[in-house]
């Protein structure tokens, strides 16, 4: 398929846009006009420019207010319209999106519309212009799909069609259902965004929340693939408003983008792969990597060891923590220390890395394939770990800076080879790693959960914000389909060092009994994230717990949370190495949330112990 994007959809300066989009490998743009009108160069000057850079000039965008005008002013209208129609010559474009009008006194009568749009599209008609009338989520003329597409019916011109734009059709309700009855051949364009779902104004959720497919919540793919079935055989374009966007790189943004359409058009390829689907497929050329992985699983957790009082420190955290040493690496200065079904690794090759997570480790069931796949998403090729004998370890490296390396076997396993076992069984009966967290820059929040999205196929909840002593902390937690792999990614604003902001902070340990570990993490010494009074004098109030198991939550510095469907038992230690930190945790029932109303006790604890 033809892909696009709309300058407005990447950062920097025009010429910065074009190189971006290029190097992307797309194969053209929707120019927005903002972006013409603050540039130095000339209409004709940019069309050489796309011409140089291997891109189309897809679509001009948007001319704003037209329909619905007053008659008495729609004259100048007219005026307006010609010369963009001119500028529209010397770009070479023969496309335009109007979008509906969203002036306090625009006139909302059909008839009138359709009138105007027609008196334009003759102006276009003398052009060779194509008119694409869009209404916007928020638009005073018309605001959902179905009112745009009567308009443009009535207005009944062979030069005026009808925009599908997925945010503001979505953000509506609108579905593939409202594409009833229109042609293919009606349809003047496809804009394409995704978007998290937010409970607020439609304006300001797309001016400011937009992402690419797959970042978001909505159902983009059945939508697009109805418009493809209706007809439409134009470009697949994305029109993103965000401030993300205006933030990052141009480069990473538009490889980012690429990727959406790339896992978008998987998405199509599956979505018309069985069932009634199936006959209505269009005869499309569709992009078909290797499958996501069926399964992800943790492996392991990687920790650089650090100086050797660190790793001291770490170790005897571990120990406290019912962790063992199970095995030495049988070629480097590699530790595996178990806990039940938990694995960390404790990486000693240098002490001049300071203590922190470095890797973590995912169990797929073929490895080369998610390489592969990873590579055909355009995503960095995956790196070695691999010494002659080694297990495949093929590594990728996330846009946040996490290091994933990928294991073979019985749940990922494949990587215990490279040890020699102590012998020593352990007492640890952890049930496994529960999840991790991940603390990146913002700008690469929506780029990070499309990594975890495109390449192991996790899926991202809802974007949770939280309030802390210096800033707020925004999360989301990315899930598989099959598989225990939990991902939370944050952006978080001051609770760590600047030089811990990024990468893997937080490792949590499913145990079978907290209050056990709890008391021999007392036995052993080990300090625990404390937990202030007013915190139980509080979960007494919101829950009707028992006296003696509420003494011995507050005795352990142990946090609570119940919901309808379980419950959570859980406690931290305190900050570690350069700013990650140790979680164990006791799910009860089928609780399958994070603990999300007590996270403010432990970025106030956290920020606490760090004198913040």
């Amino acid at each position: 398929m033809h892909k696009g994007i709309a300058t407005v959809s990447v950062g920097g300066t025009l010429p910065e846009k074009l190189t971006a989009i290029a190097a992307a490998r797309f194969d053209g743009i929707e120019l927005f006009d903002n972006d013409l009108i603050s540039s130095e160069l000339s209409p004709r000057e940019v069309a050489q420019r796309c011409a140089d850079l291997g891109l189309t000039i897809d679509l001009f965008q948007p001319v704003r207010d037209v329909e619905g005008t007053p008659p008495a002013r729609f004259g100048s209208v007219l005026h307006r319209v010609r010369s963009k129609f001119a500028v529209m010559g010397e770009l070479g474009v023969t496309d335009v999106l109007m979008c509906s009008n969203c002036l306090p006194d625009a006139i909302v009568d059909k008839d009138l519309m359709a009138e105007q749009l027609a008196a334009v599209g003759d102006l276009a008609a003398e052009a060779g212009i194509m008119i694409g009338y869009e209404a916007l989520a928020w638009g005073r003329t018309t605001s959902r799909f179905v009112d745009a597409w009567d308009v443009v019916r009535r207005a009944d011109h062979p030069h005026v069609g009808v925009v599908v734009d997925t945010f503001h059709m979505l953000s509506r309700g609108d579905g593939p259902e409202a594409l009833a009855g229109v042609p293919g051949d009606r349809i003047a364009f496809l804009q394409i965004a995704d978007a998290p779902r937010l409970g607020m104004d439609v304006l300001d959720w797309s001016r400011h929340f937009r992402c690419f497919p797959g970042q978001g919540n909505l159902p983009v793919a059945p939508l697009v693939a109805a418009v493809f079935e209706r007809g439409y055989r134009g470009p697949l374009s994305l029109e993103i408003f965000s401030d993300v966007v205006r933030e990052a790189d141009p480069r990473t943004t538009a490889l980012d983008a690429m990727r959406s359409l790339l896992f978008l058009e998987e998405e199509l390829r599956q979505h018309w792969a069985t069932g009634t689907a199936a006959e209505s497929r269009p005869r499309v050329e569709l992009f078909d990597p290797p499958p996501a992985p069926g399964r992800v699983d943790f492996s392991f957790v990687e920790i650089a060891a650090g100086t050797p009082a660190e790793r001291r420190g770490i170790e005897t955290t571990l120990g406290a923590l019912g962790f063992h040493h199970a095995g030495r690496h049988r070629g480097l200065q590699v530790d595996w220390w178990r806990n039940g079904e938990a694995h960390i690794v404790l990486n000693s090759i240098s002490d001049e890395t300071p203590l922190a997570v470095t890797a973590l480790g995912v169990g797929v069931p073929d490895t080369t394939d998610v390489a592969e796949r990873a590579h055909a998403l355009l995503w960095p090729k995956a790196m070695s770990r691999q010494r002659p004998g080694d297990a495949p370890l093929p590594g990728l490296d996330t846009p946040g800076g996490l290091a994933v390396f990928l294991s073979e076997g019985e749940r990922g396993d494949g990587w215990q080879v490279d040890f020699v076992s102590t012998g020593d069984p352990g007492t640890g009966d952890a049930l496994g790693v529960d999840h991790v967290g991940a603390s990146i820059d913002a700008t690469l929040l929506p780029a990070e959960q499309s990594f975890f999205r495109t390449v192991l196929g996790l899926t991202a909840g809802v974007l949770t914000e939280f309030m802390q002593p210096c800033g707020r902390m925004r999360s989301r937690p990315l899930t598989p389909t099959e598989g225990d792999l939990r991902v939370i990614v944050s952006v978080d604003d001051g609770t760590r060092p600047t030089e811990a902001r990024r990468g893997l902070n937080q490792i949590a340990i499913a145990v079978p009994d907290i209050f056990a570990v709890a008391e021999q993490a007392a036995t052993a010494g080990a300090e625990l994230m404390p937990v202030p009074d007013n915190y139980y004098a509080d979960l007494a109030a919101r829950f009707d717990l028992p006296a003696d198991l509420l003494a011995r939550l507050r005795q352990h510095g142990i946090l609570y949370d119940r919901t309808d469907e379980g419950e959570l038992f859980h406690l931290y230690t305190p900050i570690l190495g350069n700013g990650f930190y140790v979680e164990v945790l006791q799910r009860v029932g089928e609780y399958a949330g994070f603990g999300a109303p007590n996270t403010h006790i432990r970025l106030a604890s956290h920020a606490a112990q760090q004198g913040r």
